[in-house]
């Protein structure tokens, strides 16, 4: 997000206001000028916040186009219009064409699904009638897009669906702190740090840790934590 002026209708001198972001930093980049990934083999790892500034970059593209039909997954979504996100990706950062693929697939398509969700936990799931939910938009989404997304969620196939998503989660009894840093990102973060690749368990514990607290986010991590401290201890000296 980005402050932007809103402009007084009376002539006054305005109020800035917090607004869409269209990541100057990305998108404003000098001409011929473009910013670097690191892969690891199909998936940007480096430089540190490249990687999440590259979702970010095809996330803004996406909302912002118009050209996309958000109640439907993106996998079904029109070739062209992933050709079109394709090129104008590529004016602002470093690829070649074996980077299509996994760009257009799995990074976009985590791209598409965090938005989607994010706009339903900020602008659907707050308000409980159809009447409140279309007067509350994403700034990204025209009213028709977001009027065409509300009815979407309101059918009753989607209510089951989001029922079920929801019982999955509460199942989900360990935490992880990783938050848009991929797994292997934090592999690759982590074997800069101490000059080799990090173990499952370095990796399991610095992802389910605080790191303001440096404690366990949750009892069942804390417990995972222990019962892996206990067992390298144990083979250290040779058990």
């Amino acid at each position: 997000m980005v402050k932007r002026l809103r402009e007084d209708p009376s002539g006054g001198a305005g109020t800035w206001v917090r607004g869409m972001s269209t990541l100057p930093k990305v998108f404003d980049q000098p001409n011929g000028s473009k910013l670097e990934l690191i892969w690891k083999d199909k998936q940007p790892v480096g430089p540190r916040k490249h990687p999440s500034l590259f979702s970010e970059s095809i996330g803004v593209l996406m909302a912002t186009s118009r050209r996309f039909n958000w109640t439907k997954n993106w996998e079904l979504q029109d070739v062209g219009h992933k050709q079109w996100l394709w090129d104008n990706i590529k004016d602002s950062w470093e690829l070649d064409e074996i980077r299509k693929e996994p760009t257009l697939g799995p990074i976009s398509s985590d791209e598409f699904k965090n938005k989607k969700s994010k706009w339903k936990r900020k602008f659907y799931t707050l308000y409980t009638t159809y009447e409140e939910r279309v007067s509350h938009r994403p700034h990204q989404l025209s009213q028709q897009e977001w009027v065409n997304l509300v009815e979407f969620w309101d059918t009753p196939e989607q209510q089951a669906i989001s029922e079920r998503n929801k019982a999955n989660r509460a199942k989900q009894i360990a935490k992880h702190a990783a938050g848009r840093i991929s797994f292997p990102q934090f592999e690759e973060i982590m074997s800069e740090e101490h000059g080799a690749p990090p173990s499952l368990g370095d990796l399991f514990v610095r992802t389910r840790t605080s790191s303001k607290t440096h404690d366990a986010l949750d009892d069942q991590s804390r417990d995972y934590i222990e019962k892996m401290n206990h067992l390298a201890d144990r083979d250290e000296h040779g058990s």
